[in-house]
């Protein structure tokens, strides 16, 4: 494939970034709060089973490359089958692009800017992100990797420098209220890793060989996004104390310190977060525009705009934080990992079956 205009390596560390911040920020308060101490075996028993999407998602993800997915089920099954698709799939991402949104301007908000009202914070961060949406995919891969290896440093060092503070003997007893919390946790870590799936949607634009052991080690890479940050959590503030936090990333960042003298590191936290949600509702974004197929600059910009203008209408409705977490723990992310699934193997299959049709037609 060499008609696409990035690398699968650029849309890797895109999908760190994107992927990352859901599982690394969003997610890990519901996992502590659903499945306590341990919430990390979640993560491992979702990331076993995981695999086995993987190897689904490659069966397909090679096929079809020379155009837009839904451009391709057009073509096999009808307007009406692709605009359906067409049309949920950018309800799901409009919703991962406004929870982004929601969740990142409260930190902002709650922890840096408390006398600035939100739509102001929202409306420069859509404005920033609208600018790279409209400028493309390159440039959106492009300050992916300019920005992913910083994350990454300053991850390793917020993970070494808490090192004091570890006790790992908080995360016994295993199992202290059995497996039931475990499988309520393994649905919140599975629909994040079920963003992967996004691929078929970016495929068109890679020009470079997609192999197996990548699509592993990328998974692998989500998985311990999720993994390292959450027995952090447990082992620096203990599980009670951790399922009360709104922000367990953040607060492991308040407890770094240089020597007796400097403390407040937690401003470093700040290029994390915005690197993660720059990224994400960047590319949330420019996939609207890309799975609607609107390509002329005058369409780009008004979808744009209107889609900013209901974010911002959906993150000035009167609903207060505890509200707002309920609703995603206990409405959304379950929704989206039940309903996408389902619509992610509708994909899967019509793709196969396309295939298979062609073959014995010929």
């Amino acid at each position: 494939m060499k008609n696409g205009s990035i690398t699968f390596l650029q849309t890797s560390m895109m999908l760190m970034l994107s992927i990352g911040l859901l599982n690394h920020v969003i997610i890990i308060p519901m996992l502590l709060q659903k499945a306590h101490r341990d919430s990390w075996i979640s993560v491992l028993l979702a990331g076993s089973f995981f695999m086995i999407w993987v190897v689904l998602l490659y069966s397909v993800i090679g096929k079809n490359r020379d155009m837009p997915l839904f451009q391709w089920l057009k073509l096999k099954y009808g307007a009406m089958v692709s605009y359906l698709l067409a049309g949920l799939a950018c309800i799901y991402i409009f919703t991962l692009s406004t929870i982004t949104l929601k969740d990142t301007v409260t930190w902002i908000h709650l922890a840096f800017s408390t006398n600035t009202p939100i739509i102001v914070l929202a409306s420069a961060l859509l404005i920033v992100c609208s600018i790279n949406a409209y400028k493309g995919i390159e440039s959106i891969a492009n300050t992916a990797a300019i920005f992913l290896p910083f994350v990454v440093i300053l991850g390793f060092y917020v993970m070494t420098a808490n090192y004091p503070n570890k006790e790992y003997s908080l995360l016994k007893p295993f199992l202290e209220f059995g497996m039931k919390p475990v499988w309520h946790g393994v649905i919140y870590v599975e629909a994040g890793l079920l963003e992967l799936s996004l691929l078929l949607f970016i495929k068109h634009h890679i020009r470079t060989r997609i192999s197996f052991m990548s699509l592993v080690a990328l998974t692998l890479i989500l998985i311990l996004l999720t993994f390292g940050p959450l027995v952090g959590a447990i082992i620096e503030f203990g599980p009670k104390q951790a399922s009360h936090l709104r922000f367990p990333a953040y607060e492991e960042w308040r407890l770094v310190t240089i020597g007796h003298f400097i403390e407040h590191m937690d401003f470093l936290s700040i290029y994390q977060w915005f690197s993660g949600a720059f990224l994400r509702i960047s590319l949330t974004l420019f996939l609207i525009n890309d799975i609607l197929g609107i390509e002329k600059k005058r369409g780009k910009t008004l979808s744009l705009f209107l889609i900013c203008s209901i974010q911002i209408l959906a993150i000035c409705l009167p609903i207060s934080d505890p509200k707002f977490i309920n609703l995603i723990t206990d409405v959304l992310l379950p929704a989206i990992f039940w309903g996408m699934s389902g619509y992610f193997l509708i994909i899967i299959g019509l793709i196969h079956f396309g295939h298979r049709w062609r073959r014995v037609k010929s």
